[in-house]
């Protein structure tokens, strides 16, 4: 049983990934968010970064575990790059099966995506990238067995590029997602007080978005850092001083509206050029 915390620190484990996974009671989660991007010891080094990694060489390790973890029916939401989501869904259905009639059967469902726009509506390039910008990521959908939760969100999200908005920074931290999508995902695919698992967290954007949602959570990350940038980021969120906003494409307009997890939404601020 994960515990509510007033502020939510408890719930982030600082920890190896697959052994705090393998911690976990089989078949209790109803949803893994999966961000492995950054966290393999492969990735160590990549663009003259250094930091803490997972004892996982492979992705293929920790969708093993966290299989383990989803119930019969539950999701794996696991967001990939252009070079691991086609290798991931390979994966994902000789192991586990390729769906082929309508939420009938279990395995590799879809990919999906996120994709970054500015204040116009736009693609938002601003998102650097050494070969490339790529504008967005994206996110592989995936249930374990036969699955009764169904949702009409799109596989496919449009999305502002999350900073706060009174300084613009990203929390310390390297590469920060929007928590819109995955609250949408979330809301659709769960129900109030299941169990969502978010492993790799980083600033857990996924965690956020249950915790929103009055659902149960768990993130997990090896780097306090991530947690310092986490309980930064969920405060910002709560009080309304982070931007989250999603394109609502009506007549090709932008609809852009501030999201403070309390209900109440204000007029987005910035133009085209991305900023917050």
């Amino acid at each position: 049983m994960i515990d509510q915390h007033s502020d939510g620190s408890e719930r982030y484990r600082i920890g190896d990934a697959l052994a705090e996974l393998r911690s976990l009671d089989e078949e209790s989660a109803a949803v893994v968010c999966l961000d492995d991007a950054w966290a393999r010891p492969g990735r160590q080094g990549a663009f003259g970064v250094e930091y803490e990694t997972h004892d996982f060489e492979t992705t293929a390790e920790i969708v093993d575990v966290a299989w383990d973890v989803l119930e019969v029916g539950g999701w794996l939401i696991a967001d990939g790059d252009d070079w691991l989501a086609p290798r991931l869904e390979t994966y994902i259905r000789e192991e586990f099966g390729d769906v082929t009639d309508w939420y009938e059967g279990g395995g590799y469902r879809r990919r999906g995506g996120v994709t970054y726009v500015d204040g116009s509506g736009e693609p938002d390039t601003s998102t650097p990238g050494m070969y490339l910008s790529n504008g967005g990521y994206p996110v592989v959908f995936a249930h374990k067995g036969p699955t009764s939760r169904r949702t009409a969100a799109s596989a496919r999200q449009l999305a502002r590029h999350p900073r706060r908005v009174e300084d613009g920074y990203p929390y310390d931290w390297g590469s920060v997602k929007p928590i819109e999508p995955y609250r949408n995902w979330i809301e659709g695919l769960t129900d109030v007080d299941e169990l969502v698992v978010v492993p790799c967290a980083g600033t857990a954007p996924a965690a956020i978005a249950a915790e929103d949602l009055r659902r149960r959570w768990l993130a997990i990350d090896s780097e306090q850092a991530a947690r310092d940038a986490y309980l930064q980021r969920r405060e910002a969120y709560l009080e309304g001083g982070e931007q989250t906003t999603l394109l609502a494409a009506t007549d090709g307009e932008s609809n852009c509206s501030l999201s403070t997890g309390a209900g109440q939404n204000d007029s987005c601020p910035g133009s085209g050029d991305g900023s917050a």
